[in-house]
């Protein structure tokens, strides 16, 4: 959750306000980082989630 409110929601946010007239120059790179921090924040859920199955049996 702590990954999401730091890292995705500012880019969420900023990519609320753009439109093909006005969205930055990198804007790719940015929307590429989203994906790239998205896919760690899975990836730690799903390790959390084993841990938590292995935890309990």
């Amino acid at each position: 959750m702590i990954m999401s409110i730091l890292l995705l929601v500012p880019i969420n946010n900023r990519g609320k306000t753009w439109t093909p007239d006005n969205r930055p120059a990198d804007w790719k790179e940015q929307m590429n980082r989203w994906d790239r921090y998205h896919y760690v924040r899975v990836a730690v859920i799903i390790a959390a989630f084993a841990l938590l199955v292995a935890a309990l049996t």
